[in-house]
């Protein structure tokens, strides 16, 4: 594989433990068991299946660097969204175009979906995921992307676990 190229596949029933450490950089109090009741819910047989709900996975040079799950959802809104969370990426050199790689994928999803928009939920510290993603417009994607940020707890944050997204770069 190309280190310059992610590849994007949905996660598979077999590799739910081996995705675990990526998972629980989100979330240190996550367990293992924790784990493992959520994405069993979204793991196919096939990696290249994309169906909602699911968790894409992101990978460089054979290596999982990156996950989101999503869901599509009709709730409060007349049109059917694509609702991103727990976002993680930890790629050292490349979290930019891998961030954009699986943005990209989303938007692929959202379209087989017929969704009209998709809302991407990001923790404080993803300021850089914001600017990236954020085009509640439309004019730079195919479709409007709306991030948002939690602050605190809230219902919804007790009701969809925290988006974490991991950024290793050190900041200036």
């Amino acid at each position: 594989m190309s280190a310059a190229r992610t590849e994007l596949f949905a996660l598979t029933t077999d590799q739910v433990d081996l995705v675990f450490p990526l998972a629980r950089e989100a979330d240190s109090q996550m367990t293992l068991e924790d784990w493992r009741h959520f994405a069993e819910t979204s793991a196919v047989a096939d990696p290249s299946e994309r169906r909602p709900p699911g968790i894409l996975l992101a990978s460089r040079n054979g290596q999982i660097r990156g996950l989101v799950a999503y869901e599509v959802s009709t709730s409060g809104t007349p049109d059917r969204v694509l609702a991103a969370t727990r976002t993680i990426i930890i790629d050292r050199t490349r979290e930019r175009h891998m961030a954009l790689d699986m943005l990209g994928g989303l938007l692929q999803i959202a379209e087989t979906e017929q969704c009209t928009r998709i809302y991407a939920e990001l923790p404080p510290p993803s300021r850089w995921l914001h600017t990236h993603w954020s085009d509640p417009g439309g004019r730079v994607f195919r479709l409007p992307v709306e991030c948002f940020a939690l602050t605190g707890p809230t219902d919804t944050e007790k009701e969809l676990q925290a988006t974490s997204v991991v950024n290793f770069r050190p900041r200036n």
